[in-house]
């Protein structure tokens, strides 16, 4: 007997909605409570009340509700359940053959069930919608314009949520396993870059770690995407009054709503070809097995294999990390791929013949892909740029030094050495009495990318002795005086103009005060200091070197200044800045007053010698090191 309804089972739909009702409830709830609800009680909060405009309080009123109504995991969270709730029959095997033998076409079930659940998230979404500027109207909020663009962005997004849930059900027989898949699919593409990059930089020599960027291609993994770039913020004029509410990321919301359109059909092409004897399985459909176990497999295998390279390569000191790669990446990607075929087979039993070429061919490509890096087919270890491709370059081991544009050539033989001698650098840093120091090497290229690697070089007395290795050049050019002046007076030093500063003082029966110089008092310290930066005598604190357990005061030398020229700027925000200070014309500072402290230590003989020339260090009033005043609180007490 034939349906009546060739399309659409409103019987279905009635019995979704009496089933499952507490999905769409408890998202009303939330969209209740998150928006016109926040909206009222920020209304009530006086604090945004005073000193603004009306258009000012609005904004600030809405906005905040706006930023939390607007993240998109609770969309991806409901659109899951919902779908997981109508197309639960496809998980047991009684259920699957009792809904499948009425009297009803595969297209009208299908149907009625995607639409059932999407209307269990679009409904709510709209009542919240009305609720919130029915309170707007009732507290005369006129900027509602955005609450309507707040749920075209929510309509969309849970349109595109819903519909790859739905696309992700059709995959498996195993309800505990949709939502693993579904967060699976969310962040696949972005979680097999992130396994490249990471086993990029544990076996390439010299790449800095934890510096994984993804770019736009990301946009392959939808929720990972959209918590990154959808998001509000409050647009301000040129007097720096707030004047409007910006929702970004709407036009990937655009994108991902077209794309949802895909996954409808393609969820709907699956449910055609679903066998009913699938209920219970954990994947579907037949030819996606072989994907499930390689991927389970490789990935599985190599999150553990790099976890386990990370935990040994903390605790033991290894010159490379391949043998333990190699060695827990046979292991681990063994387990992740017998457990997978037996999830699959739903026994344990599944050692056999054809399986064990499978698993071959796995280890082979797995083994294969560590190769890639370890012996550097890409050429990621040798990359080192070209002096023309140099737009300026930075080596970053006790402090950021920027190189002169005429030593680059010679920074970049440096670099070359340091390739060369890869083997040698790893084993001394491996061995129990070698020392070492990380030095950054970082050139930011004309064509406005950036490169950068990390060494740890050799500072034993063999290296350090000759003049030729990188570790005595890097530390040579650290003690240039002009690199030690920026170091401790700002990029731009020359230009600072001095008008205040202070010093602590100690007394012998340990009293302190807090000395204030006079402006006359300026010049001559700062020349002292100089003089003891040219001589080295700070070298203890800004250099490697033996005397890294000098003693220091505790009195800083503290030092304000003004840089009219507007070329100031901390060497450590240059360093990680530079682009920001070059590409996008911003002024390395302005002529606002700006500080610096200077540790001072026995050696900086000038320096101390100009303070008791001033009569500022005398017999009452001195300095006074950690271990001295340790010593005068003992006494004392």
């Amino acid at each position: 007997m034939k349906s009546k309804t060739s399309c659409f089972s409103v019987t279905i739909l009635k019995k979704n909605i009496s089933r499952y009702w507490p999905v769409w409830a408890l998202f009303l709830c939330y969209l209740l409570y998150l928006f016109p609800f926040r909206i009222w009680l920020n209304i009530q909060n006086q604090m945004f009340y005073v000193g603004a405009s009306e258009t000012e309080k609005q904004i600030t009123i809405i906005t905040p509700a706006l930023h939390r109504a607007v993240m998109p995991l609770p969309f991806f969270f409901f659109a899951a359940a919902a779908a997981m709730m109508v197309f639960s029959y496809l998980y047991t095997a009684k259920s699957a053959n009792m809904i499948h033998a009425l009297p009803v076409n595969r297209f009208e079930l299908f149907l009625t069930n995607y639409i059932s659940g999407i209307l269990f998230l679009v409904i709510p979404e709209i009542i919240a919608f009305v609720a919130a500027v029915m309170v707007c109207l009732a507290n005369r909020i006129t900027c509602m314009e955005y609450l309507f663009w707040w749920l075209l962005c929510a309509l969309g997004v849970t349109f595109f949520a819903y519909s790859l849930a739905v696309f992700v059900a059709m995959f498996t027989g195993l309800i505990l396993a949709m939502p693993v898949y579904y967060i699976t699919i969310n962040y696949l593409y972005a979680g097999c870059l992130y396994l490249v990059h990471s086993v990029k930089d544990i076996l390439s020599y010299g790449l800095v770690q934890n510096t994984w960027n993804p770019g736009k291609s990301c946009v392959l993994s939808p929720l990972y995407y959209l918590i990154n770039h959808l998001n509000t913020r409050i647009v301000y004029n040129d007097k720096g009054r707030a004047e409007g509410i910006q929702i970004y990321g709407t036009e990937i919301v655009a994108v991902y709503a077209a794309a949802g359109v895909v996954f409808v059909v393609l969820a709907y092409w699956l449910y055609k070809r679903r066998q009913i004897e699938s209920a219970g399985d954990f994947i579907s459909i037949p030819m996606m097995k072989p994907v499930f176990r390689w991927g389970v497999g490789f990935c599985g295998g190599m999150m553990l294999a790099l976890f386990t390279t990370g935990q040994l390569k903390d605790s033991v000191k290894v010159a490379s990390s391949f043998p333990c790669m190699l060695a827990s990446t046979l292991i681990f990607v063994s387990i992740c791929y017998w457990l997978a075929e037996m999830l699959l087979q739903k026994k344990c039993k599944v050692f056999c013949k054809k399986r064990f070429g499978d698993w071959a061919a796995l280890v082979v490509l797995s083994v294969g892909f560590l190769l890639l890096f370890e012996l550097d087919v890409f050429g990621i270890e040798r990359r080192v740029p070209e002096s023309g491709e140099v737009e300026a370059a930075f080596i970053n081991m006790d402090y950021p030094l920027l190189v002169a544009e005429e030593n680059i050539p010679e920074m970049i033989a440096m670099h070359q050495d340091i390739i060369r001698h890869k083997k040698e650098y790893q084993n001394n840093q491996a061995a129990k009495d070698g020392k070492s120091c990380y030095a950054t090497f970082r050139y930011y290229l004309k064509d406005g990318s950036m490169l950068e690697r990390r060494y740890a070089l050799p500072m034993t007395e063999q290296y350090l002795s000759d003049a030729d290795t990188p570790s005595a050049q890097i530390i040579a050019w650290e003690k240039q005086e002009d690199s030690l002046k920026r170091e401790v007076f700002g990029f731009g030093y020359e230009n600072n103009e001095y008008h205040y500063g202070t010093i602590e003082l100690y007394s012998k029966e340990g009293d302190t005060m807090t000395y204030r110089f006079a402006e006359d008092e300026i010049p001559p310290l700062i020349q002292a200091v100089e003089q003891d930066l040219r001589e080295g005598n700070f070298n203890a604190f800004y250099v490697y070197s033996d005397k890294q357990d000098q003693p220091y005061y505790l009195s800083n030398l503290y030092l304000e200044f003004y840089n009219h020229a507007d070329l100031y700027c901390n060497m450590w925000e240059y360093f990680d800045n530079y682009r920001m200070y070059t590409e996008q014309k911003t002024e390395l500072g302005q002529s606002w007053q700006r500080g610096v402290y200077i540790t001072l230590g026995e050696e900086c003989g000038h320096t101390i010698e100009a303070l008791q020339k001033l009569n500022i260090v005398n017999d009452t009033w001195g300095l006074c090191t950690y271990e001295e005043w340790e010593r005068i609180l003992t006494e004392g007490k």
